[in-house]
Formats: structure tokens, sequence, C-alpha cells
């Protein structure tokens, strides 16, 4: 797991507990990628999606879908259409985090990597929308997006982007993305979406990737400890 150096220098002194989740959805590894993700079953919480959708698309940093915002990369990238397919499946994950978040919560942050960190910000914006609605309180204090996208938009078909929906989340979150990782817009793209105020962006220069790099493991830590304190 590429995030165990993470894990285990955070929770070496206690500060933080980890509890993963996966999705429901079984899928196959993509192709090029069983080594990296090991032998099935695999499991997503997206039901149509993949990395190969992705690599068709052939982007890259110099690509003509590079839009001149972040938020216009992604509307190149991805039709209504091409979003609508996967929201079925998202409201399904959405209902049984919810009930994960009303038996065990509530949580000091939620963590997400790629498209986990989409789940991640989709399920923050329901907590708000639940919050709003019921006056349950926050199911968390702070957020930590690695490598990360926008969130899917569960009221209307679509992603949520900070050109029109603007700075909607409203708490301390974290940022790890890579100033080489070709789909870098897809994290600004969430940054965006950030109260800009408590929001912090962690470089690690390489591509779309976690960090393992002792030092750097080490600085990444070393603020989310910050966070931690901050949002307590």
């Amino acid at each position: 797991m590429q995030i165990l150096p993470i894990v285990h220098n955070l929770e070496q002194d206690g500060a933080a507990e980890f509890r993963f989740v996966q999705g429901t959805h079984k899928v196959p590894a993509p192709q090029g990628y069983t080594e990296y993700f090991g032998p099935p079953p695999h499991y997503s919480f997206c039901t149509d999606f993949n990395v190969e959708d992705l690599e068709r698309t052939g982007l890259s940093q110099d690509s003509e879908q590079i839009g001149d915002t972040p938020e216009a990369t992604m509307r190149n990238l991805f039709s209504i259409e091409m979003v609508a397919v996967n929201k079925e499946g998202y409201m399904h994950d959405m209902n049984w985090l919810n009930k994960l978040l009303d038996a065990e919560g509530p949580f000091d942050a939620v963590l997400g990597f790629s498209l986990g960190a989409a789940v991640a910000a989709t399920l923050l914006i329901d907590n708000i929308r639940r919050s709003r609605d019921s006056g349950v309180p926050s199911m968390f204090k702070m957020a930590i997006f690695m490598c990360g996208s926008p969130p899917f938009d569960l009221e209307h078909s679509g992603l949520l982007l900070a050109d029109t929906a603007g700075q909607v989340l409203q708490l301390p979150t974290v940022h790890v993305i890579g100033s080489a990782d070709p789909l870098i817009d897809f994290a600004l793209a969430l940054y965006n979406l950030c109260d800009q105020d408590v929001a912090e962006i962690f470089d690690h220069g390489r591509g779309h990737q976690l960090i393992w790099e002792k030092r750097a493991v080490e600085d990444l830590c070393s603020l989310l400890r910050k966070k931690f304190s901050a949002a307590s």
C-alpha cells in the first residue's frame, strides 16, 4: 500500500489512527496495471470510469485539452453524459458511506487519493447538505486530498466546479499534488473549491502518485500534525 509510510509516521506517536474503506463495485484492473493493483478482486467507488479512459485522451502537459483554467480542462475532458453514467453508483456509495459515518463517526479528517479524493470531496459536500437539512453536526473537521479531483454533483449531473459553485468546502484542507502530474488540473480544480484561507498545497514534485521518500514523508506529516492541532 503506497500510503503506508505516511500511516506509519502518523501512527507512531498517536497523531492519527486510520479507518480504511473501499468502494463496493467490483471492477477489473486497468490493462497494464495488474502488477500495480495486485491480484483480484478489485473494488472501486465508480462503476464505469477507468484509467484507460484518460489514456485515450492523450492528456499531457501540452495537450490541446488543457484549458485556460483547471475548470476549463475538466469540461474539455468530461461531458455531462460521461459523468452522469456514474450517478447511480455514486449515490449507492454515498448512502453506504453515510451509514458508516452514522455508526462510527464523527471523524477528525477524511483522506483520499485520486478518484478516492473525488469521492471524499463528494462525501463532504453531501455531509454539508445533510447537516444543513437535518441539523446533524458535520462528521469531519478537515480533509486531505492527494492528487485529487473535483467532486461529483449529486443534485445535478456533472462535476462541481469553482467557477460556478464557488468555494463550497469551508473547512481546513491539505492538497498533496505533483507538479509533474499530467492530471494536475484535476487537483487544482478541487483546490479551487476550498476555502483558500485554510487550504494548503504540498507539492512533492512528482507525477500522479503518493510519496514514499523519507524526507518528503516527514515534511508532509509535519504539516498534517500542525493542521490536526489547529482543527482540534
